[in-house]
């Protein structure tokens, strides 16, 4: 397992502790970003960014989920959700987004178009990571302290399966092309693999210590996985469940996410207060972006070329300018920021 720094932070040296942690944050996921039906830059008359130009961010410390106009880089309001909430996913096709509560052990779901709390789902102990198939209305929800995955059906709000996984079961993301979920398990150093159509395990795959973050790239079948332990990537085959490669990053990665318009993969570190920009055509990393402290979530919007980077213990989020690779804009948030995602 990983030591704590502060009660939140895993602490940069990422050593191994026998203790259970009691708070964590989220990670990454998959490329984001959407086009937009209105007009660009719009707000509406309750204050909420128009259109889909918006970016979501869990606020651990505040209980709240920030609304970011991304064409103004601003914010815009607040959503009061659970107790210490981390990880967020959303499925666009039914305009919801999903929090974890951790200490809550439910998820909160938010109408985008409203931008209210609709109701709460009961989940395991402990949830962490989020992932949403919006075509099968299915949400899966990592439960740390449950050890278990939770399987949410979207349209009654309800979990219609539980999954067994390994150790601590932190980050998760889909393979909605070959039906699959990958859960990462910090304390076991493995990530398990879920056949979607049963809810059984079918593969569990070995990779570095404590893994965290997990994104999966569909097109080129492959998943990447942040080690916090090893300060390492590792690139598995999802054709098989074999890992190819391991890419050295900075000091604790944490959260990841791809854009394949780029070709790119963007990792957290944690405990080098920097984000590592990989090509993940030869999986070298080029260069590495200065940001806030301690920054965890990344989430991209691939259509404005920018990079959103939550930094937990600056309380704001830093955007990349994703061709050039330095910060174009700081915005300032609630308390711990760690989850994001782009609408």
């Amino acid at each position: 397992m990983v030591a704590l720094f502060a009660g939140i932070l895993p602490a940069a040296t990422a050593q191994a502790s026998t203790s259970h942690p009691s708070v964590r944050t989220p990670t990454g996921g998959d490329e984001e970003g959407a086009g937009s039906s209105n007009e660009e830059g719009a707000e509406s008359s309750n204050g909420w960014a128009g259109g889909r130009h918006r970016a979501y961010v869990v606020n651990q410390g505040s209980n709240t989920v920030s609304v970011i106009n991304t064409k103004s880089s601003r914010a815009t309001g607040t959503i009061p959700v659970g107790t210490t909430p981390f990880g967020i996913a959303l499925d666009r096709r039914h305009d919801r987004a999903y929090v974890t509560n951790h200490d809550s052990n439910t998820v909160s779901v938010i109408n985008t178009k409203t931008n209210k709390v609709t109701g709460a789902v009961p989940v395991g102990t402990g949830p962490f990571g989020i992932a949403v198939d919006d075509k099968r209305r299915r949400a899966y929800v990592a439960n740390e302290t449950s050890g278990t995955v939770s399987v949410i059906n979207t349209f009654t709000k309800r979990v219609i399966g539980t999954v067994t996984v390994g150790g601590s079961p932190f980050g998760i993301d889909l393979d909605r092309s070959r039906g699959r979920a990958y859960v990462t398990n910090i304390a076991s150093d493995n990530v398990s693999v879920i056949n979607t159509a049963t809810n059984q395990v079918t593969a569990t795959i070995s990779v570095g210590n404590a893994p965290v973050g997990v994104a999966v790239d569909q097109n080129r079948h492959r998943a990447y996985v942040t080690n916090q332990g090893s300060n390492t990537v590792s690139v598995i085959n999802t054709a098989n469940n074999t890992v190819t490669s391991s890419i050295p990053v900075g000091s604790s990665p944490f959260g990841i996410a791809l854009c394949s318009w780029y070709g790119r993969a963007y990792v957290a570190n944690q405990g080098a207060d920097t984000v590592s920009v990989i090509k993940t055509a030869n999986n070298s990393v080029p260069t590495s972006t200065p940001v806030g402290n301690a920054p965890t979530g990344v989430a991209v919007d691939s259509h404005r070329g920018r990079v959103y980077v939550t930094n937990l213990l600056s309380d704001n989020v830093s955007v990349i300018n994703a061709a050039t690779n330095r910060v174009s804009a700081t915005i300032r948030v609630g308390s711990n920021p760690s989850g994001v995602a782009i609408l």
